[in-house]
């Protein structure tokens, strides 16, 4: 029997730094209802973090890692459920910002990090791209972890399970953007522009792929400013030397 693979998640750490920081359904989660299966888990993520009101959202995902962590005392070392923990509590952070939160980030890291030590191809490298995301995003010494090195490592970790991943060619290309190699981050901005949507996710696809295009648009604007502002400089390379 084959186990079902589920749809790759990203983290989406980079709602901590303004990348993405997301009425639907407004029930609460029960107390008493267990999880029959991870993709519900996903299921429950994506309302909670896209549909509900931003009011209720933190309310939802405390009782969502409840469930969670309730289930990994029967299941310690199932790697899905270390990553779906260290995505719910990143999605909490996101909705307090601070300082206050670089330990429970910490925490997040080493949830990855075993996640990974028991399955290293655990959800199509999502959880590669959201090391890359925190190693890159948060303060680095003396403060916390961050180290655009290690980011850098475990962004190719990512690509090279998931290379037609629309959030790991999305956030790589940001990365890039974000250290001044805006020409490399070009490729990887038009890649996701022409990746097609992603049916398990579409709504955060379309999303990516939307910013995508105005990454673009942004880049071909500045190359053309520099272009323009080279052509109007005077050439004085003839000019005769002044007497």
């Amino acid at each position: 029997m084959t186990t079902k693979r589920l749809p790759a998640k990203s983290l989406l750490v980079t709602y901590l730094f303004s990348i993405i920081f997301v009425l639907g359904f407004s029930q609460k989660i029960s107390a008493a209802h267990t999880f029959q299966d991870l993709e519900h888990i996903g299921q429950r993520w994506d309302e909670i973090t896209y549909h509900w009101p931003k009011k209720q959202r933190m309310a939802g995902l405390t009782e969502l890692l409840s469930d969670i962590q309730n289930l990994k005392q029967s299941n310690p070392e199932k790697p899905e459920l270390l990553v779906w923990e260290a995505i719910v509590l990143v999605s909490r952070a996101s909705l307090n910002p601070g300082l206050g939160i670089l330990g429970e980030l910490k925490y997040t890291r080493d949830l990855l990090l075993h996640a990974i030590e028991l399955d290293p191809e655990i959800m199509d490298g999502a959880a590669y791209l959201a090391l890359g995301c925190l190693y890159y995003k948060v303060p680095g010494w003396p403060l916390s972890f961050g180290n655009s090195e290690k980011a850098a490592h475990y962004f190719h970790k990512a690509l090279a399970l998931n290379p037609k991943g629309i959030e790991s060619n999305y956030y790589y290309a940001d990365y890039l953007r974000k250290i001044g190699k805006a020409q490399q981050s070009f490729r990887y901005y038009q890649k996701v522009a022409d990746l097609p949507l992603d049916p398990a996710q579409p709504y955060l696809s379309q999303r990516l792929k939307e910013k995508a295009r105005h990454k673009l648009t942004k880049l071909v604007a500045q190359v053309s400013t520099i272009v323009i502002k080279s052509m109007e400089k005077p050439d004085y390379s003839g000019a005769e030397p002044q007497r």
